[in-house]
């Protein structure tokens, strides 16, 4: 079976999209099932295309109906339904499209172009007006990405600006819970590594600023200012545990449009939540309160000598791999290589990460950076550092979230003397 993408390119209009969906009588199914979803749905029934059902890897999603219709889990999705117009509305779009291939599927569509135009301010979502956009910006950035592979678009970073946290979360999947004598990143080395990246890459979406607790740095207001001016990075986005409230002076920052605070409510422990989120509303800060939940067991630091083959399967079934990581002046493909190697708690392998130090910008071609980026992000079958990793997958167990520990939990230490894998 040829294995092709139908009709949606470039230079196809919305117009010419659904038409090429109404052609075929065969059921239309939307890949996903979160808020982006929601919105290809409408975006769908206003262009007179009828789906028939959503999937997703998620199996929690499958519980319960999206826009009052079934959520098929994607394992089942070929039992049900031998052909389909599948439309994307997952980020993931190189991710997604080999699955399909592989179940079979050679009808797939991008939702990029049905959500480009789409007037969302017609419709009530499950989510605040603001995420949704912020969420319909980010899909819409990933399928132009995938869909123009000589532009290096990012969907988000993750920028690690300290090691402190206001909270002992045993199971903390950012491996806080490992610093023996955590600290604050350095701020010349984080603005000298936002730099480096933003030389060679198209645009990012969403530079997520994460810790730790990132509040807990004092010199945040720097790094959002830096974030801000930079004209390639369109969104920011504060993770925070509800237990800090911003002093004035980094108020100013947190208002401007590009600035989103999410922040998880951990119930009891997140103690200032409250008087947060009066005083983002009084500000009118932009702000998302999720509930903290989603954690699995993930977090464990332990060699499992797994062979290649197995390398691999932890890989791709990995619901983090493209959670891509800024640290001490390397990117990362995930939050979990990037502390590990933070810790010292894995190997030092060079092909597991790029380094974007200042050093190597000056002594590197642009473009050939640009390559090894791209190839880092989209042709990397597994890093070394999954050995040591649980595995992170779509529809895991759930555990309790934010369960404190009194004390930081040993681990191995390794040497730093790098390795080539």
């Amino acid at each position: 079976m040829r294995y092709r993408q139908v009709d949606f390119n470039e230079n196809i209009s919305n117009l010419e999209a659904i038409k090429s969906i109404k052609r075929e009588e065969i059921p239309v199914i939307i890949f996903g099932a979160g808020i982006v979803a929601e919105v290809l749905f409408h975006a769908c029934r206003s262009a007179g295309i009828m789906v028939e059902c959503f999937c997703d890897n998620n199996f929690h999603k499958t519980l319960s109906p999206k826009c009052n219709i079934e959520v098929v889990h994607t394992s089942n999705l070929k039992k049900k339904y031998k052909d389909a117009n599948i439309i994307i509305s997952a980020a993931d779009m190189k991710d997604v499209v080999e699955q399909l291939r592989l179940l079979g599927y050679s009808k797939w569509h991008a939702g990029n172009l049905l959500l480009r135009d789409f007037d969302v301010s017609r419709y009530q979502f499950s989510a605040p007006e603001e995420f949704v956009g912020f969420a319909i910006g980010a899909c819409i950035l990933c399928h132009d990405s995938y869909l123009n592979p000589d532009k290096l678009f990012l969907r988000s970073v993750d920028i690690i600006i300290t090691e402190r946290c206001s909270l002992k979360c045993r199971d903390c999947s950012n491996l806080m819970q490992y610093y023996e004598k955590p600290k604050d990143c350095d701020i010349e080395e984080i603005i000298q590594s936002i730099d480096v990246l933003c030389a060679y890459v198209d645009e990012v979406h969403e530079f997520r600023v994460i810790g730790g607790e990132p509040f807990m740095n004092k010199e945040i207001n720097l790094i959002i200012k830096r974030l801000i001016d930079e004209s390639k990075i369109k969104k920011i986005a504060i993770y925070t545990n509800g237990t800090i409230i911003p002093k004035e002076s980094q108020v100013e920052f947190l208002k401007n449009s590009k600035v989103i605070l999410f922040i998880t409510d951990y119930g009891r422990l997140s103690r200032k939540r409250d008087a947060l989120i009066q005083m983002l509303q009084r500000h009118k800060i932009n702000f998302y309160l999720q509930k903290g939940q989603g954690w699995t067991d993930c977090s464990d630091i332990k060699k499992h000598n797994r062979n290649a083959e197995e390398q691999g399967e932890i890989f791709n079934s990995c619901c983090a791999k493209n959670t891509v990581t800024l640290s001490n002046g390397e990117l990362h493909r995930c939050p979990f290589s990037a502390n590990a190697a933070r810790l010292s708690a894995v190997p030092d392998v060079e092909d597991d990460y790029i380094n974007i130090s200042e050093e190597t910008h000056k002594a590197t071609d642009n473009h050939e950076m640009k390559k090894k980026i791209r190839a880092f992000l989209l042709e990397k079958k597994f890093l070394e550092t999954c050995d040591y990793c649980n595995g992170r997958t779509f529809g895991a167990p759930e555990i309790p979230a934010a369960v404190q520990t009194d004390k930081p939990l040993e681990y191995v230490r390794y040497s730093t003397i790098k390795q080539m894998s």
